[in-house]
């Protein structure tokens, strides 16, 4: 039964899929990405609550990103509306509030990535300087044991270093580029 579950879980580890060619059969026609996004009434593209249309629907904007996430950047992103007759200004409303709505995500992980770099500057002066006064410490009789909590301070604090500027800041680079990549689509409509 363990030699089963066991090729099982192999099987499934080395599972794999192909989605260069579902983006291509799907998704990309050229140099770009189109996006299809099927609308029949205003609400469907507005959020519920907001009486002005300046805020999408929040099921429309998690269509748009679980696409283009798969995206690759040198194709640049079509959303391609169509199922409804758009007015100009409605159009050119819509062009605008897609433009804010992931502009505003750009900014955010801007600021975020400000963020990121302040903190990591701060972890790794604070874990180096906690490391040699632990180092110093250990010289003077009776402060072994608060010498070795120091140095497992510091140590966690340029453990949590290497994790920010590794790890967190490159998950903060994708969703920048992704939300950059989406700032500045192309969005057209589709009337029969």
């Amino acid at each position: 039964m363990s030699h089963n579950r066991r090729e099982h879980m192999k099987r499934y580890f080395n599972a794999s899929y192909d989605s260069k060619l579902h983006l291509n059969q799907h998704y990309i026609k050229g140099e770009k990405a189109i996006i299809p996004i099927h609308v029949e009434t205003l609400s469907d593209i507005y959020s519920q609550y907001d009486k002005e249309n300046r805020v999408l629907n929040e099921d429309l904007v998690s269509y748009i990103e679980q696409i283009a996430y798969y995206i690759p950047y040198q194709h640049s992103i079509v959303l391609e509306f169509e199922g409804m007759t758009f007015s100009e200004e409605e159009k050119a409303t819509l062009v605008d509030v897609i433009t804010d709505q992931f502009g505003l995500v750009t900014h955010d992980m801007s600021v975020e990535l400000r963020y990121n770099t302040v903190k990591s500057i701060n972890l790794f002066l604070i874990g180096c300087l906690v490391l040699a006064l632990s180092f110093f410490l250990r010289d003077i009789e009776h402060m072994n044991y608060f010498s070795e909590i120091l140095s497992i301070i510091g140590t966690f604090s340029i453990w949590e270093f290497v994790n920010t500027i590794w790890f967190e800041r490159k998950m903060k680079k994708i969703d920048k580029m992704n939300s950059g990549q989406l700032s500045s689509c192309t969005v057209t409509f589709v009337e029969d």
